[in-house]
């Protein structure tokens, strides 16, 4: 068990990985996992063709599988902001969902699928998670990056979601009367942040490339929704903040 703010996680995994309790595959004997409140599912597919994707929403069953047997009378699904129909204003959970790629396709699928799910599914339309996102994932493994520059000068903003955050967030939801969970809950910052600034504050070079017709200048997520349901530190926006966190958890030396 690793206690996480007073609250207990038993982690399985499809592959071994430090800090791993139990290996396990989809459709294996669910007999032997501890009884528990909530049930996490972070795991999910995100390339390859339609039927690659569509894992999500097996995958996504199988968690309420799992929870089921566990006891849970909760799910929490990772989603994502991918989700939305393009907007340059801040994206609440009564927005249009039209996904630009496939990715955002299967995510809304696996969503419309857990309607009505016993128990309850909560599916979280996350934003970029910093060290988890490509652009900082990039940066750990490169000397320089390429953004996109759009006319005015600037490069994309995005919601970013720190892990301290993130983790602050699913501590508060496991403990939330699941009668008043909602379906859907946006996850991010509580302010987009340039993704040149994340760049500069790292001190990686940064190239720029002109944006591609329809590329998206701002992704922000309103989250009202998040913050009427539980009490957080106000999540930092600074970038600084939000690499130096990154670094103090060892992704980046």
């Amino acid at each position: 068990m690793k206690p996480i703010e007073n609250t207990e996680f038993f982690w399985i995994s499809r592959r071994m990985v430090p800090g791993v309790d139990q290996v396990f595959e989809v459709g294996d004997d669910v007999d032997y996992l501890p009884q528990c409140n909530a049930v996490l599912a972070l795991w999910g597919a995100v390339s390859g063709g339609e039927e690659a994707l569509n894992g999500n929403i097996s995958l996504a069953c199988e968690a309420q599988r799992i929870a089921r047997a566990c006891g849970a009378d909760r799910v929490l699904h990772a989603s994502s902001a991918a989700v939305y129909a393009p907007s340059l204003s801040p994206i609440d959970e009564t927005a249009e969902c039209a996904p630009r790629n496939a990715y955002g396709a299967a995510k809304l699928r696996m969503e419309q699928a857990l309607l009505g799910a016993e128990p309850k599914a909560v599916c979280l339309r996350i934003g970029n998670v910093a060290g988890a996102d490509g652009l900082l994932s990039a940066i750990a493994d490169n000397p320089s990056v390429t953004l996109i520059r759009f006319p005015d000068g600037r490069g994309p903003v995005r919601s970013y979601l720190q892990l301290a955050t993130m983790a602050h967030v699913v501590d508060g939801l496991v403990r939330l009367p699941v009668s008043g969970m909602p379906d859907i809950l946006n996850v991010a910052g509580t302010a987009p942040v340039a993704m040149e600034e994340l760049v500069r504050a790292t001190g990686c070079g940064l190239d720029w490339r002109p944006a591609p017709r329809g590329a998206l200048p701002v992704m922000a997520l309103d989250v009202g929704r998040l913050t009427s349901l539980m009490t957080l530190d106000p999540p930092s926006t600074d970038a600084a903040e939000i690499v130096g966190e990154w670094r103090r958890i060892g992704q980046m030396p």
